[in-house]
C-alpha cells in the first residue's frame, strides 16, 4: 500500500525527469561543452573545456575579451564591487563580457596534475598568498573535477561539496569519459574486526570481508545536468551471518536551467539497508529488519539580486521488512511509514561566502497501521524552523553552513504527547592550514519509535572531525560525535559516544591504502542496555 501511495504520488515528477533527461541530451548535443572559471592567479587570462585525447580531457588557457595576447593585460575597466559578477553567475549561467566567470560545480577539470610535494596539499598551488587569505576574504576554489552540479535540493543534509574540501585529497581521480558525461568509479576491498557484533554484554566478537563499490556519472553541459549514483556495501562475517550486509543505494538527479537566475532541481532515490542493533526497536537477536526508503524531492530555486529564495517539496516512502527469531517470524507492517515535507527558505547574500538565511519547514508522517505494542496509531504533523549562516559550497577556505532553531511533531492521536525542542544543525568545513582541515556536523530530528505510550524521540548529534596532511601522500585523521536521543518521558534516554582515528596513504591516483579504528560507548536507560565497542578497518580504495 506505501508504494502504491509512494508511486501514485511521484508519477508526475518521474516524467519531468525523464523529458529533463532528453532535453539536456539535447543540449549537450547541439552545443559542445564548455567550462570556465575565475583564475586565482591574476596572471591567468582563463580556462575552457577541450578535448585531451585519449579518454582524458582538461582545462587550456584562453584569453577573455578585452585581453592583450602579447601584454596579458586587461584593456577593460576593473570591477569595483565583485558581487555584481556572482549575481550573474548563478544556477549554472555562463559569464558575460570581459569577466572569468565563476567555477561552477559539475565543471570537470581530470587533466594530470603535476606529482605533490612532500608536506604540501597540492590545493596550495592555487591558493593566493598567506597574506591574501581569510575566512573573509572566501574566494572560489580552483576548478575541481569532483565538485557536484546538483546539490542543495536540502541544503542542511546535501551539500555534499563540503567533505570535498575537508578531505583535501592530494590526488582527484580522472574519470572515464563517456559520450558527453564522465564516469567516476571506485572499489573498495577491505576487513573488518567488530569486538561487539551485537552490541549486548557481554560483547561477541566476529571479524568480515567487506566489499564496496560505488560509481557516479555526471554531465558536462553548458546549462542543464544529469547525475546518476550507485554505491553497494557489502561485508561477508565469518562467524554470524545474520550481520551480513546487502545494502544498496540508487539516485538519479537532475538540474533544468529556466533562466540565468532560476532553475528546478529533482531527485529521486532508493537505498536498502539491514537495521542497526542499536535503533530504538531494533531486536538484538534473530534477524535483523531491511529497510527500504523510496524518496523523491524537488525544488524551485530563484535568485533576486542578492536574495535567493527556494522552495522545495519531497515524498520518502519507508518500509521495513520481516524478522525472525527464536523460528517465529514477525512482520514490522505497523512501522511502515510515508512522510511528506514542504519547506521555503529566504537567504540574503552579504558576500558570496557569507548568507544568513531563515527557513521554515512542515511535515505530515502518515502510518497505515496501528502498532502492535499499544494498538496506536503513530501518524503525525511537524514543524522546523531554522535561522542560520551559509558560507557557500565553493569557498577555498569555508564551506557549509550552520543553524540553530526549534523542532516539533505532534501525534494525532492525544494519547501520546508531542516531542519537541531545540534543534543544532551544522555541516561545515574550515581549511585552518593549507595541510590542516575541520569539519563540524550536527543533526537534530524526531526519531520515529513504536515502544508503547512513547510518540517518538527527539535525536542530536554532533561531531568533529580533524585531518592533517603529513605528507603530501599521507593523511592522518581522528574525529569525535555525541549522539542522544530522548522521548522526554523517562522512557528513552540513550547517549553514545564514538571516537575514531585513521590513516590513509596515497599510493598514486587510483590507489589509497586505508586503516581505522572506532570505539563506541553506549548508555542507555538500565544497564542491560549499556555496552563498549571496537572497531578496526583497513582496506584499499581503487578508483579511475
Amino acid at each position: 500500500m506505501g508504494d502504491r501511495r509512494f508511486y501514485a504520488s511521484f508519477s508526475t515528477l518521474l516524467v519531468s525527469l525523464a523529458a529533463l533527461s532528453l532535453v539536456g541530451a539535447g543540449a549537450s548535443a547541439a552545443k559542445p561543452a564548455s567550462a570556465r572559471y575565475i583564475p586565482t592567479d591574476p596572471s591567468e587570462a582563463g580556462q575552457t573545456w577541450r578535448d585531451g585525447g585519449e579518454g582524458g580531457y582538461g582545462f587550456v588557457p584562453v584569453l577573455p575579451d578585452g585581453v592583450s595576447p602579447e601584454e596579458g593585460e586587461t584593456t577593460t575597466e576593473p570591477i569595483e564591487d565583485d558581487s555584481d559578477l556572482y549575481d550573474t553567475l548563478q544556477n549554472g549561467d555562463a559569464s558575460g563580457g570581459a569577466v572569468p566567470a565563476r567555477g561552477q560545480d559539475g565543471d570537470v577539470d581530470s587533466a594530470e596534475r603535476a606529482a605533490p610535494v612532500d608536506g604540501i596539499d597540492t590545493p596550495v598551488l592555487d591558493m593566493p598568498g598567506t597574506g591574501a587569505v581569510s575566512n573573509f576574504d572566501n574566494r572560489p576554489a580552483a576548478p575541481d573535477p569532483l565538485l557536484y552540479q546538483i546539490e542543495n535540493l536540502d541544503p542542511i543534509y546535501d551539500n555534499r561539496s563540503v567533505r570535498r574540501l575537508f578531505r583535501q585529497e592530494p590526488y582527484d581521480p580522472v574519470g572515464i569519459k563517456v559520450g558527453s558525461f564522465v564516469l567516476f568509479p571506485e572499489l573498495e576491498l577491505g576487513t573488518s574486526y567488530y569486538s561487539n557484533v551485537f552490541h549486548t554484554t557481554p560483547a561477541r566478537s566476529d571479524m568480515a570481508l567487506d566489499v564496496n563499490p560505488s560509481a557516479r556519472l555526471v554531465s558536462n553541459w553548458s546549462r542543464h545536468a544529469l547525475e546518476f549514483n550507485g554505491r553497494g556495501t557489502l561485508s561477508f562475517y565469518d562467524t554470524y551471518v545474520s550481520e551480513d550486509d546487502r545494502d544498496y543505494a540508487l539516485e538519479a538527479r537532475g538540474r533544468l536551467d529556466i533562466t540565468r537566475r532560476a532553475n528546478i532541481q529533482a531527485l529521486i532515490a532508493r537505498q536498502q539497508s539491514f537495521e542497526d542493533r542499536s535503533a530504538l526497536d531494533a531486536s538484538t537477536v534473530g534477524s535483523r529488519a531491511k529497510i527500504l526508503v523510496d524518496r523523491a524531492e524537488a525544488s524551485y530555486n530563484q535568485r533576486f539580486n542578492r536574495l535567493s529564495l527556494q522552495i522545495r517539496g519531497s515524498v520518502t516512502d519507508n518500509s521495513y521488512g520481516d524478522t525472525d527469531i527464536a523460528n517465529t517470524e514477525f512482520n514490522n507492517r505497523d512501522r511502515d511509514f510515508t512522510q511528506f515535507e514542504e519547506a521555503g527558505r529566504a537567504t540574503w547574500e552579504l558576500k558570496p561566502s557569507l548568507s544568513p538565511f531563515i527557513e521554515v519547514a512542515n511535515n505530515h508522517r502518515d502510518y497505515a497501521e496501528v502498532a502492535q505494542t499499544d494498538f496506536i496509531n503513530r501518524t503525525s504533523n511537524g514543524q522546523r524552523y531554522r535561522v542560520g549562516i551559509s558560507f557557500g559550497d565553493t569557498g577555498e577556505i569555508i564551506r557549509g553552513e550552520i543553524s540553530l532553531g526549534y523542532g516539533v511533531q505532534r501525534p494525532v492521536d492525544n494519547r501520546l504527547h508531542a516531542v519537541d525542542g531545540l534543534i543544532i544543525d551544522a555541516n561545515a568545513t574550515w581549511r585552518v592550514t593549507p595541510l590542516t582541515s575541520l569539519l563540524f556536523t550536527a543533526n537534530s530530528d524526531v526519531s520515529e519509535t513504536i515502544t508503547s505510550g512513547v510518540g517518538g524521540a527527539f535525536y542530536r548529534s554532533a561531531g568533529i572531525e580533524l585531518r592533517h596532511q603529513l605528507r603530501s601522500y599521507l593523511v592522518a585523521s581522528a574525529g569525535f560525535r555525541y549522539s542522544n536521543q530522548d522521548s522526554q518521558d523517562g522512557v528513552i534516554n540513550d547517549n553514545e559516544f564514538r571516537e575514531t582515528i585513521g590513516l590513509e596513504y596515497f599510493a598514486d591516483r587510483n590507489t589509497v591504502l586505508f586503516g581505522r579504528y572506532s570505539h563506541v560507548n553506549f548508555d542507555g536507560i538500565g544497564i542491560p542496555s549499556d555496552y563498549t565497542g571496537d572497531e578496526i578497518h583497513v582496506g584499499i580504495r581503487l578508483r579511475r
